[in-house]
């Protein structure tokens, strides 16, 4: 299993013997698989890789029996930032465990890649990567591309019956049609769609729902835009996606709040799913559309909140209106 390095614990002559071998892995690995390298150019960047480069990223590191460094893995805040696994150790899943452990465990879903790494390119393309920017040189200058990847969406939940639920990671605009059923002015819902985690649930992969839940801070997430496709309604889908998202959120949120407008449908809905009510944000929908949004016939004006207590800890602080 991948094992995180604390620095911090480790005495200054062990710390340069510990980026001595993880060095000497990167150099290993490169040199099977970045043939458009030159010896100067390895040259070049190992010192950097082992001073500067390793030091500076959250660490990961797979040994085997005889407790040598075959894999590791470099992690920011928000980009798998360098993966080598020594050459006598590929084709073992090493390097497939440490992206499961990046994507599922720390949520990290982006990487960058060199161009000219047609392996390494092609093992994120097969795990679902796809490639959403590409720069001309490598961040030290040099002309080595550098391809951006990221990941469309991630399994979350699958059952025997065929429903599946998935995060959406990228390309969230491809759902706006679903998504106008819920919001129906795209600029409010360009206010948080790329902020929010965004959820969808197929039926023998069919898209039948979706929502976006944001993190409002303190402890608060907010579900917005739950909407299924008008053929699929009252079959359960909207339940069954609110239901997996309170589980989801459990360990992290202590509250979940939703706005909707004063509905007759929406209203029992969310009622029937455990919210109870929480506030009115008076004239919202006539505040901050563009247009009369009407439900049933009825011109919805306030938004009406609810919540429902994740954990069992109660929160007063009501969320963001925006």
């Amino acid at each position: 299993m991948q094992v995180k390095i604390d620095w911090s614990t480790i005495n200054p002559d062990e710390s340069e013997k510990l980026k001595d071998e993880l060095a000497e892995v990167w150099e290993a690995s490169v040199r099977s698989t970045h043939h458009f390298l030159t010896e100067k150019d390895i040259l070049f960047y190992k010192p950097l890789v082992r001073n500067e480069y390793i030091p500076a990223v959250e660490l990961y590191v797979i040994r085997n029996e005889q407790n040598r460094i075959t894999a590791f893995m470099g992690l920011s805040e928000e980009l798998i930032e360098m993966l080598f696994v020594h050459p006598e150790e590929q084709g073992k899943g090493y390097g497939k465990q440490l992206i499961e452990f990046a994507v599922y465990d720390k949520h990290i879903f982006k990487v960058d890649v060199n161009e000219q790494n047609e392996k390494a390119t092609s093992f994120y393309l097969n795990r679902g990567f796809k490639i959403i920017g590409r720069d001309e040189t490598d961040p030290s200058g040099n002309p080595f591309p550098i391809l951006h990847l990221s990941l469309k969406e991630i399994e979350l939940k699958s059952t025997d019956e065929g429903i599946s639920i998935r995060q959406i990671i990228s390309c969230k605009k491809d759902f706006l049609d679903l998504l106008l059923l819920a919001d129906e002015q795209e600029s409010m819902i360009d206010r948080y769609l790329e902020r929010g985690e965004m959820f969808a649930l197929y039926d023998k992969n069919i898209l039948k729902t979706t929502c976006v839940v944001t993190d409002e801070g303190d402890g608060i997430s907010e579900l917005k835009s739950l909407a299924t496709y008008p053929q699929y309604q009252r079959q359960g889908y909207g339940k069954r996606l609110v239901l997996f998202l309170f589980e989801h959120y459990r360990d992290r949120q202590h509250t979940m709040f939703v706005g909707t407008g004063d509905s007759p449908l929406t209203v029992p809905f969310y009622e029937d799913c455990g919210f109870t009510y929480s506030h009115r944000v008076k004239n919202f929908f006539t505040d901050n559309y563009d247009h009369p949004i009407f439900d049933e016939g009825r011109q919805l004006v306030d938004m009406v909140y609810f919540r429902k207590e994740l954990t069992g800890n109660k929160l007063v602080t009501k969320p963001d209106t925006k």
